[in-house]
C-alpha cells in the first residue's frame, strides 16, 4: 500500500513537471511567432512609406497622417535612428525629435518604465541618438533616487546627464553609485563634451583616485589638447603615486612636446624601469643636448625594453644613429675587458 501511494505521488509530480515545461515550451513558441509577426509589421511599414519619411525628414515636405500603433511606432523609430545616423544633418534630427516629442512620448515614456531591461537599455540609447528632451527628468529622477539598474543603463543614464544636467552628472562622477574602473570611466570620458575634461585637468586634485587615473589614461588617447595639458602632465611627475607619475609619463609621450628635459632628469635613474622606459620614449622628440646624453644612459640600463626604447629613439633623432654607433663600439670595447678581467 505505501509502495503504491509513494508511486502515485511521483507519477502527480511528474504530470505536473510535465505540464509546467509543456507550458514553458508553448510560451516560448508563442513569443517567438508574436516577434516574429512582430518584426513582419514593422518590415512591411518601412517599405509601405519609405518615401513619406524621406520627404519629411529630408525634403521637409508635410507628412500625411500616421496611424500609431505600437508595431508603426517602432518602425518609425527605426527609421528616425537609421536617418539620423547615417545622414548626421542637424535638420533631420530636430524633425525626428520634433515628431517623436508631439506623437511617441508615451511610446517612450512606457518603455522608460518597463521592467525589461533591454527595453530601458534600448529607450536611453534613443535618448542619446534622437535627443528626447521630455525623457531627461524622468532619467534624471531615476538617478537621483538610485534606480540605477546595471552597470550598462547607468553608464547611457551618466550619458544623457552630462548631456543636459552637468552638476548632476558631475555628482555621479565624483561618487558613483557602482564601482567603476577605468573602462567605465573611458567609455564615459569617450562620449561626452571636451569641456568636461577641461574640468578635469583644472580640478584634478579634487577627482577620487580611480577617476584620476582614469582621466590621465584617456588623456593618452585625446588628441584635443592644448598646452595646459602638459603643464599639468608635469607637475604630476612628482607625485607620490606611481601610478599618477606612469600616467602622466605616458600622456606626454602621447602629447609629443615637453617644457624643459631637466624636469625628466631624476627618471633616468628611476626604480621603476617602466618610468625609465617611458622617458626613453619621451626624449625620441626632444632635440637639446641633455637628450643624447639620457639616452646614451639609458642604452646600458640592466632592462633590456628600455635600452631597445633608448635605440630606436636616438634613431629618430638628428646624428642620433652616429651616437648609436658609438655606444655599440663603447659596449664592444668593453665586454672583452671585463670578460679578461672576470677570468683572471
Amino acid at each position: 500500500m505505501e509502495i503504491e501511494e509513494i508511486l502515485k505521488g511521483i507519477l502527480i509530480i511528474c504530470s505536473v513537471m510535465l505540464f509546467i515545461l509543456l507550458c514553458i515550451y508553448f510560451y516560448a513558441i508563442y513569443r517567438k511567432n508574436r516577434k516574429k509577426h512582430s518584426f513582419n509589421k514593422i518590415n512591411n511599414y518601412i517599405q509601405q512609406n519609405e518615401r513619406d519619411w524621406y520627404n519629411y525628414l529630408v525634403l521637409n515636405k508635410p507628412l500625411r497622417n500616421h496611424s500609431t500603433t505600437k508595431n508603426e511606432l517602432a518602425a518609425i523609430d527605426t527609421i528616425f535612428v537609421s536617418y539620423v545616423t547615417t545622414m548626421n544633418k542637424e535638420e533631420i534630427l530636430e524633425r525626428a525629435s520634433t515628431y517623436a516629442a508631439l506623437n511617441m512620448k508615451n511610446y517612450y515614456v512606457e518603455q522608460l518604465n518597463s521592467r525589461d531591461e533591454t527595453v530601458r537599455l534600448h529607450v536611453l540609447q534613443r535618448t542619446l541618438i534622437l535627443e528626447l528632451e521630455f525623457l531627461v527628468p524622468l532619467i534624471e529622477r531615476r538617478l537621483k533616487d538610485n534606480r540605477i539598474g546595471s552597470i550598462e543603463e547607468y553608464l547611457l543614464m551618466l550619458q544623457v546627464a552630462a548631456k543636459y544636467n552637468r552638476n548632476l552628472f558631475l555628482a555621479h562622477m565624483y561618487k558613483p553609485r557602482l564601482t567603476f574602473y577605468d573602462s567605465e570611466y573611458h567609455l564615459l570620458l569617450s562620449n561626452i563634451e571636451n569641456s568636461y575634461c577641461d574640468y578635469f585637468k583644472d580640478h584634478f586634485e579634487e577627482l577620487p583616485i580611480q577617476l584620476k587615473l582614469a582621466f590621465l589614461e584617456f588623456s593618452c588617447l585625446n588628441m584635443n589638447m592644448n598646452p595646459s595639458y602638459l603643464s599639468l602632465f608635469e607637475q604630476l611627475l612628482t607625485s607620490e603615486c606611481p601610478g599618477i607619475r606612469l600616467r602622466a609619463l605616458r600622456a606626454i609621450s602621447s602629447y609629443g612636446k615637453i617644457s624643459h628635459v631637466k624636469h625628466y632628469e631624476a627618471f633616468v635613474h628611476s626604480a621603476l624601469w617602466e618610468e625609465r622606459l617611458l622617458l626613453a620614449e619621451i626624449l625620441r622628440f626632444v632635440k637639446e643636448d641633455d637628450s643624447y646624453t639620457y639616452l646614451k644612459m639609458l642604452m646600458l640600463d640592466s632592462n633590456s625594453h628600455v635600452r631597445k626604447q633608448a635605440a630606436l629613439s636616438l634613431m629618430d633623432l638628428p646624428d642620433g644613429q652616429v651616437i648609436l654607433q658609438q655606444v655599440s663600439d663603447s659596449e664592444e670595447h668593453i665586454s672583452p675587458a671585463t670578460s679578461v678581467e672576470e677570468s683572471r
